[in-house]
Parts: C-alpha cells; structure tokens; sequence
C-alpha cells in the first residue's frame, strides 16, 4: 500500500496536469503525438517482458500488444507518476523528442512561433534552435515538471550546445520548480495572448511585450547553462 506521502505526490502531479496542462498549455505550445508517446513508453518501461522475434508473425503480434496495451497502462494521468512506470528524465525527454508533431524549427502554435522567432534572432546563422513541447500526457511534463524547452545547436557539426528548460505557469513562483524559466501566464491574462478572430481583448503590445520579457529568460538561461557545461 502506498504511503501517504507518495500518493500525495501523486495526486499532486495529476492535479496540475489537470489544471495547467490542459487548455491553456494546447493552446500555447501544442502537444505532443500521444498515441505514439504511450507505445513508445510502454516499449521502453517493459522492454525485456517483449523480446523482439526472429518471426515476422510474432514480431507483429508483439507491435499489436504494446499498441493495446500501451493505452490501457497510459489511461490515466496517475499511471505517469506510478513509480513502476518511471521514466528518468533523459529518456523522457528523448521520448518527447520522438513524439513532436511537426517541425521542432518551425512551430506552429502562435505563441511559440512567436516566442522561438524572438531568441532565434537574437543568435546568428552558425546556430541551429529547436523548440519541444512536452505536453499531452507525458513524464516529462507529469513527473518532471516540464512544459517545454528551447535546445541550440551547432550548425556546423549539430552539436547540442546547450539547453532551457520551461514550465507555464498561472503562479509567479512555485515550490521545487525544476525548469530552468517559470513563464507565468495568469488566467485572467489568456485571451490577452490569442490573436483568434473574433477575440477582440488580445492586445498586440501587451503581446509583444511578454514575448521580449519571456524571450530574454529564456535566452539568459540558455546562455548560462552554455557557461556551466563549459566549465564541467
């Protein structure tokens, strides 16, 4: 039986995927491919319960198994935060990675367009940045507390050179934050954000100022953590 504690931390990572991961972040940054993210965790969580085959037939009943059984264990936002289906944070974010829609260099969501068109500016043409979400159900946004990340690399030789981690949030601070930038979007400030026809309270200025105040966040702790990986 779990202890209380566990099942409180539990319970917690549910309710703030529920209560923040939901509308606002979809509408902010995307989500990712959930139906290939759960088969992908499923795969990776119960990798030696599914050897691969020499038999194309049992190969295909095993893709068959992970594709049923990865929506049944991935049913619920608590089966994220089970620590038998723990993921650490590498492989969840190299899952995240696998399961973008679209292109990590051209996202689509007007406020991470906008956002990844203010930093990518502000290096020259020897970089290459990305954007990733991490929302939609997934380890990294659920247990590990993020939405999204910027990451930069190397034109030259694709070198990830460094990385900014993010979580959204309605509160100007939260308690063990593990993101590198907290980017606080109050509710009652939402449609302030989201240029949609017929939304007449988004306000350009206020708009492009949040994106600057936000862009150089993200673009100060990119840099820092460029520095910090030096010196290791």
């Amino acid at each position: 039986m779990l202890k209380d504690s566990v099942f409180n931390q539990i319970n917690n990572s549910r309710q703030a995927y529920e209560n923040t991961g939901s509308m606002l972040e979809t509408e902010f940054i995307g989500n990712i491919n959930q139906t290939l993210y759960k088969q992908e965790a499923y795969e990776m969580i119960y990798k030696e319960q599914l050897p691969e085959s020499a038999d194309p037939e049992k190969n295909y009943e095993r893709i068959l198994k992970i594709r049923e059984e990865a929506q049944k264990t991935f049913n619920d936002t608590l089966a994220f935060a089970d620590r038998n289906k723990y993921i650490n944070f590498k492989n969840s974010m190299a899952l995240v990675e696998k399961c973008q829609i679209g292109n990590p260099e051209q996202p689509k969501k007007f406020f991470a367009a906008a956002l990844f068109n203010y930093i990518q500016q502000r290096f020259d043409d020897k970089y290459i940045l990305k954007f990733f979400t991490a929302t939609g159900g997934t380890h990294l946004d659920i247990v590990h507390k993020i939405d999204c990340y910027f990451k930069l690399y190397s034109k030259e030789t694709q070198e990830e050179l460094t990385r900014a981690t993010i979580d959204i949030t309605g509160r100007k601070s939260k308690d063990k934050a593990t993101a590198d930038v907290l980017l606080n979007i109050k509710p009652e400030e939402k449609d302030l954000y989201d240029p949609s026809q017929g939304n007449s309270s988004f306000d350009k200025v206020f708009f492009d100022q949040k994106i600057k105040e936000f862009g150089e966040e993200i673009i100060a702790s990119l840099i820092e953590n460029y520095q910090k990986s030096k010196k290791q």
